[in-house]
């Protein structure tokens, strides 16, 4: 069970803009329900979304010289 309703989630999708019939957003919110507690186990005690070093990019970093 998911902490987000359907109509949130599906103002999400809409923000995002996505087009999504209404079974593959039944389909991506029921998913959701597996992710959302895994994300707040790891967003406690000040780990939010900053503190996750995997957004970070830096693609420089992978350019080689010739």
């Amino acid at each position: 069970m998911t902490k987000t309703s359907r109509d949130d989630f599906e103002a999400l999708v809409r923000r995002a803009g996505v087009s999504l019939s209404p079974e593959q957003i039944t389909q991506i919110h029921t998913g959701w329900g597996f992710v959302e507690p895994m994300l707040e186990r790891i967003r406690t005690h000040g780990r939010d979304r900053p503190a996750e070093p995997a957004h970070v990019f830096r693609p420089e970093i992978y350019v080689t010289e010739a």
